[in-house]
């Protein structure tokens, strides 16, 4: 287990059944403990409603933040939003259940949950697949710079590829 994460330690032993309700905010020094640094900035909101019943809990995390990242266009950093509702259902047992990435056994003797690394890969989850500026935002420089290399590509076009490309044409009368 990583260290530093017992802030995200949720003591269910004593808890009472029913809905309980637990709020955590993670920001850089949070990925720093997860060696990941490819966040400029990051500010997180998660809210945690842990529903402990007598042969299960069951948890609900809601995100929402912004985190800083490299544009995927012009590397200048954007902001992009974090937003999701991910479950984990935690059962006690003595045998490790690999059937689904929801489902965590837990041996019956333990008393705590970290869900410090559950936050992250559902950080991670719902990170956006593009990262990109709004059309019109990337930086003008690195945008004009690609737009010569694509020039480039189309005037410096490899010859044994020009004659596939009339195939289709062929093909079609």
């Amino acid at each position: 287990m990583l260290n530093n994460l017992s802030a995200y330690n949720i003591k269910f032993e004593g808890l009472k059944q029913g809905v309980h309700f637990f709020e955590f905010t993670v920001d850089n020094t949070f990925f720093e403990k997860f060696d990941s640094c490819e966040f400029e900035k990051s500010t997180i909101k998660v809210d945690l409603e842990f529903k402990k019943q007598s042969t299960m809990m069951v948890l609900t995390f809601v995100l929402s933040g912004t985190i800083a990242v490299p544009c995927d266009r012009c590397l200048d950093v954007v902001d992009v939003d974090v937003d999701g509702e991910e479950k984990l259902v935690v059962k006690f047992g003595n045998e490790a259940y690999d059937q689904s990435d929801e489902i965590l056994i837990l041996p019956m003797h333990e008393y705590e949950l970290n869900v410090g690394q559950y936050i992250y890969e559902f950080v991670n989850i719902n990170l956006p697949q593009k990262r990109i500026h709004e059309e019109g935002f990337c930086n003008p420089k690195v945008i004009a710079e690609l737009g010569k290399i694509e020039q480039k590509e189309e005037v410096n076009e490899d010859p044994r590829w020009s004659l596939l490309k009339d195939i289709n044409l062929n093909k079609n009368k």
